[in-house]
């Protein structure tokens, strides 16, 4: 089954939790929440203090290339398949993600791995665990059993995932929209990168829409379609070109994604090394000049 919306309403997670098997599959449930550096909150305990009932914890640092010393890069499909197994995942199964603080900060990015490596039936909650409580739905504070080992089989979708090389040709070519989801501080350089070893700024050519402003602040959930269309209209760039989303570390710019794939664009690729590699370059380039 493939999902029609890249999201799911908690009402309606909930109502599918009371009949969770779904055609051949079964519903799966984990929570993606994700911390920047320097942060005071750690996700894993916090979900381990309260999460959705059957819920496991996707961790995208560990479900990450660890040979690799950029944050959490895409693993192998062979890695992605193992892991995900182990969290008792099938191919034939519904996959729900969601964050502790709403759509942000994770869930995009675990939703953009699943279809990076072929598995179209997942879906994100709208707003979170926010979003949930609201309701009146409860969370369950016991940890969850140990998974029964999924059949999880990677298909790599190449064309969902850019690099180092493709930017720099799609810069110079202009050929292709860069949408960056870091804020306006940190895109004009005004703040700095929270990785050290950073240059400041942003790519040439970038079109500045902070993930921020895809998302009521209100509610945690993803604005709607309409007011989507309008945000993207006014960022200035020719939506009939190709697109390519970048941020810090690939997490943010997930939310680009997928805010782009609910108004009808839905295979928007992701550059996994963002400006924690970029920025390397650049700093590079600075001290290089520098030295001459």
């Amino acid at each position: 089954m493939i999902a029609k919306s890249p999201l799911i309403e908690a009402q309606a997670l909930f109502d599918l939790m009371q009949n969770p098997k779904i055609n051949e599959g079964s519903l799966k449930i984990l929570d993606a929440s994700f911390a920047m550096p320097g942060a005071d909150v750690a996700p894993y305990d916090i979900f381990l203090q309260g999460h959705i009932e059957g819920a496991r914890f996707f961790d995208i640092d560990l479900m990450s290339d660890q040979s690799n010393p950029l944050p959490h890069m895409l693993p192998s499909p062979e890695q992605f398949a193992r892991q995900t197994g182990a969290l008792g995942i099938s191919n034939a199964d519904t996959v729900i993600i969601y964050g502790q603080s709403g759509i942000i900060m994770g869930p995009a990015r675990a939703w953009w791995m699943f279809r990076v490596f072929g598995h179209d039936n997942v879906r994100v909650l709208n707003g979170g665990i926010p979003a949930w409580k609201s309701q009146g739905f409860a969370l369950q504070p016991a940890l969850p059993e140990p998974a029964s080992s999924g059949a999880f089989h990677a298909q790599f979708r190449r064309h969902l995932v850019v690099d180092h090389r493709f930017v720099t040709e799609a810069i110079e070519n202009k050929s292709t929209n860069i949408l960056d989801a870091r804020s306006p501080e940190r895109f004009k350089g005004l703040a700095p990168e929270p990785r050290p070893g950073l240059a400041s700024g942003h790519m040439p050519g970038a079109f500045n829409i902070p993930a921020s402003i895809l998302v009521d602040s209100a509610t945690g959930k993803l604005k709607s379609p309409d007011e989507l269309r309008f945000i993207f209209d006014q960022a200035g760039f020719d939506i009939t070109k190709p697109i390519v989303t970048t941020c810090g570390s690939g997490v943010t710019a997930c939310v680009i994604a997928l805010a782009l794939f609910t108004v009808g664009y839905p295979d928007i690729p992701v550059y996994d090394g963002s400006w924690s590699e970029w920025g390397q370059y650049s700093q590079s380039s600075k001290k290089s000049q520098s030295n001459k």
